[in-house]
């Protein structure tokens, strides 16, 4: 049995009416560079991932929890991702090293 991924995509309006930022917070997030619509010249022609959604949620928070400015998001964002991904690879090496160490006293 094969599993299917299915992408959603959601319009420019579609995205506004899922989070509670303005129209123009909306295209400050796609001028600086944090949301990058998928297809599309313009706002009545974007399409962005649903996980914009989440995106701008995640900003939303950033931005009136630790009073973080919209053109310094992109910078706040990359450097968060980066921090999970290191993370991930900590957890990674980790699991690597257990396994290894269990190896040698065997």
């Amino acid at each position: 049995m094969m599993s299917t991924v299915t992408h959603v995509h959601i319009n420019f309006a579609e995205l506004r009416q899922c989070v509670s930022i303005s129209e123009d917070q909306l295209l400050q997030l796609v001028t600086e560079g944090i949301l990058n619509p998928r297809t599309g010249q313009g706002p009545e022609e974007w399409e962005f991932d649903s996980t914009s959604v989440s995106l701008v949620h995640k900003a939303e928070r950033i931005c009136h929890d630790l009073a973080v400015d919209w053109s310094d998001m992109p910078l706040v964002l990359g450097l968060l991702e980066e921090v999970q991904q290191l993370r991930a690879e900590n957890t990674y090496l980790r699991q690597r090293l257990g396994r290894f160490l269990q190896d040698e006293q065997s």
